[in-house]
């Protein structure tokens, strides 16, 4: 039987203490999310300057740089001439190289990759620190922000370097990778050719997948603990190795996944917010956030200048560690203690609820709560799906976002969060009319403490948020249930079990906040379920108000919610602006003689409608490999019209030149590829279903026979993308087994639209539809050889 008193008197000043610090904590929580006001060009020499990394930016940033551009040659030669003046030995070679793993098209490309080093006093065979930033950009945007403005900060940190007067320790190498966005091929090509001791080289890599926001240290390399060191010394460092976690099974990757690959330690850092510019021409500087840059470069030179003085043979022979910034500190431990943590936070779990229910607690109740607390996630889902598709019937625009976020997205994440916020205190207060305020906060602590286990062996790196709410919580109400029940026993209960929030605010809000712009509106359930739990944990603290605090929060944050949709609505529309994405390419069946018009969009607008019409279908069923060059098989449907030209664009010239039959039943067929002129890259598949390619030879690039397209709904499950095509031809050979000829499918893809299209509305914009496959012409015909 529960006693329902009245608090003490002498009992009211601390929990009023508890509130005020709960929303100072909130405040100082998000603030210290925010990146820095840009320093000036006139700011210490030593000091990191956004300012002048612009200078860098403008220089190169300005126009597309995809791989073999004259654009990208243009940028080669400044980032060359600028290192050299910076005092550095630079090299930018031509490589030829073929990204060719039996997960995906392989691809093939000669890149320029950029190295400049800077040698260090313990000489070549010490220390190396490698500042990594990729320079190329996708055919569709200039890539202000990604990837100038992180090339143009790794200048000015280098510069910053330079400017304390002495060498540093370890040598300091500059990477300017080429060929990142199609496939990371820069950095496979390095590291192809050596050189550097994974044992003895820390790999600093700067990306972004936005234009603005805070730098998040988003991925640490194998035994981080050391250059977690060094980015503590930073002023204002964010980084969590829940990203670490969550990261290890997003498709996504950068330069620095293929060190990763080959055991080389280091830090990875991106701003992401802003992603509805994110490959589109509205990569721009004029959309570009100078604060951002700041933040970025500030961590990075803190991390860099730490270093560069460093035994760095001792920080690859750190830990793993869990870590994560609270209120701008960056706190981290061994990953050994984290299962005993976990398993520390269930005892103290049982514990209490063993002696507590001796002291007045009811265990029935905290049965009934933690069996109802799915109710509230289901409801944070409930707003996460059903508040994106709201949104989406009401704009349809949205729904064609390509990153899943929305121009102005504040006021929606706002909206989302304050209804999840309601549908909290709606289902605590169901729980409360049967159950404490105590006995409410262990049902949910139930929870955080399974979660803490679970992820304590599945994903250490994330088990922090979920266990020390509950390990705190636990060993403050098994000191409170020491007092005796009756008004103040309730009411020092609850003060007790609303100290778990003081501990889950400051872990999870900046979570939440940065999980926003990751995954995008279109993902808010992750950082929606973060907050139910934030807010369920932190609802105890309603127990310490007069009693008709809980349902009138409720009732006022549904209302909040709903007032910040409709703001967001009124206030995020598109216009010239802020430009609504759209998806569309030509592709031309050489073989049939017939041209179809294709966009992806889930609801096109009236300009893309009218060439791609309103039938929706199956891509591979007639274009069986325009979709899988880049994309896989992520693009299966979409809107395709045929078209009236009865006559195509130029496409490849295709001729087999010789076949030579083995005596082991494997014959080599050569071919021929002259390209159209301004050809961006081309195709070529295999149909395996009665054939193998043991192995092929492009451009003079060795390329691995097999399968490398596996999960191929088609026959077509072998093949290979070439970008930077040759303008006088390219030859091919194939070493292929099996009765009668193969048949091969070759693409060629040029950039822009036939002439029929028209011009691309100013409210309307190039979204990213399979990484590059919009705002293109393809061209594609069927040999046999």
């Amino acid at each position: 039987m529960l006693t329902r008193g009245r608090p003490a008197r002498s009992a009211r000043p601390a929990g009023l203490l508890l509130l005020g610090l709960f929303l100072l904590l909130t405040a100082a929580s998000v603030w210290t999310l925010q990146p820095p006001d840009p320093e000036p060009a006139s700011a210490p020499a030593r000091e990191f300057s956004a300012r002048r990394a612009l200078v860098d930016a403008e220089a190169i940033g300005r126009q597309p740089r995809p791989v073999g551009s004259p654009a990208s040659a243009a940028a080669r030669a400044h980032l060359t001439s600028r290192l050299t003046a910076l005092g550095a030995q630079v090299e930018a070679r031509p490589q030829p190289v073929a990204r060719d793993e039996q997960d995906g098209t392989a691809l093939v490309a000669e890149v320029t990759n950029i190295h400049a080093s800077f040698p260090g006093t313990a000489g070549p065979d010490a220390g190396h620190l490698v500042l990594m930033a990729h320079y190329d950009s996708v055919p569709a945007g200039p890539g202000a922000a990604d990837n100038a403005a992180n090339v143009a900060a790794v200048l000015e940190v280098v510069r910053a370097l330079r400017a304390d007067g002495r060498a540093a320790r370890n040598t300091v190498d500059v990477l300017f990778t080429d060929g990142e966005e199609p496939g990371l091929l820069g950095a496979h090509a390095f590291l192809a050719d050596g050189g550097l001791d994974p044992a003895n080289t820390v790999i600093l890599n700067l990306e972004a997948r936005g234009v603005s926001g805070p730098s998040i240290m988003f991925e640490s390399g194998p035994r981080n603990s050391g250059a977690l060191s060094a980015l503590s010394r930073a002023d204002r460092p964010i980084a969590t190795s829940l990203a670490d976690e969550v990261y290890t099974f997003l498709p996504n990757d950068t330069d620095f996944s293929e060190f990763k690959k080959k055991g080389f330690g280091g830090l990875n850092f991106a701003f992401v917010d802003g992603s509805a510019r994110y490959h589109t021409p509205g990569d721009s500087l004029e959309n570009l956030s100078a604060a951002s840059v700041q933040h970025q470069g500030d961590n990075v030179l803190a991390a860099a200048r730490a270093l560069a003085g460093k035994d760095l043979t001792e920080v690859h022979e750190g830990t793993d560690s869990t870590y994560f910034t609270v209120l701008g500190l960056l706190v981290r431990y061994p990953n050994a203690l984290v299962l005993p943590l976990a398993l520390l936070a269930a005892a103290g779990y049982a514990g209490v609820l063993v002696h507590s229910g001796r002291r007045g607690l009811a265990r029935r109740g905290v049965v009934r709560a933690a069996l109802t607390f799915p109710l509230a996630l289901a409801g944070a889902a409930a707003v996460a799906f059903g508040g994106w598709e709201l949104l989406c019937l009401v704009r349809p625009g949205y729904a064609d976002l390509s990153m899943g976020d929305s121009y102005r997205p504040g006021w929606f994440r706002a909206a989302f969060l304050t209804l999840t916020a309601a549908v909290a205190v709606g289902w605590y207060l169901l729980t409360r009319r049967r159950t404490g305020a105590a006995e409410a906060a262990l049902g949910v602590w139930g929870w955080l403490t399974v979660l803490g286990l679970v992820t304590a062996v599945l994903a250490p790196g994330a088990s922090y948020l979920f266990v020390w709410p509950p390990l705190v919580g636990c060993a403050a109400l098994f000191l409170a249930a020491r007092r005796r029940t009756g008004g103040e026993g309730e009411y020092v209960r609850t003060l007790a079990v609303s100290l778990s929030a003081l501990v889950a605010l400051p872990l999870l809000l900046p979570v939440i906040v940065l999980v926003f712009p990751t995954l995008g509106l279109s993902l808010a359930v992750a950082p929606l379920i973060l907050m139910a739990l934030l807010v369920t944990v932190s609802l105890p603290l309603l127990g310490l108000l007069p009693r008709r605090t809980a349902p009138v929060a409720g009732w006022l944050a549904l209302a909040a919610g709903v007032a910040l949709v409709l703001t967001g609505l009124r206030v995020d529309t598109f216009d010239a602006e802020h430009p609504r994405h759209t998806s569309l390419a030509y592709a031309w069946d050489a073989d049939r003689g017939t041209g179809h018009w294709l966009s992806s969009d889930n609801a096109p607008p009236r300009w893309t409608g009218a060439l791609a019409g309103s039938e929706r279908a199956d891509v591979r069923a007639r274009f069986p490999t325009f979709p899988t060059t880049l994309a896989g098989d992520l693009v299966t449907e979409a809107h395709i019209a045929k078209a009236a030209a009865a006559s195509g664009p130029a496409g490849p010239g295709v001729s087999v030149t010789s076949e030579q039959a083995g005596p082991d039943g494997v014959r080599t067929v050569r071919l021929h590829i002259e390209p159209a002129a301004d050809t961006s890259y081309i195709s070529l598949f295999a149909d395996t279903s009665a054939h193998e390619v043991r192995g092929a030879e492009v451009a003079g690039t060795t390329v691995r026979g097999g399968t490398n397209r596996p999960l191929s709904a088609g026959p077509w499950k072998w093949g290979f993308a070439l970008w930077k095509v040759p303008a006088e031809g390219f030859d091919i050979t194939l070493k292929v087994s099996g009765a009668g000829e193969v048949p091969l499918r070759v693409t060629a893809y040029t950039r822009g639209l036939p002439q029929g299209a028209g011009a691309l509305p100013q409210d309307l914009t190039w979204s990213t539809w399979g990484a590059n496959l919009t705002d293109v012409t393809a061209v594609g015909l069927t040999v046999r050889g």
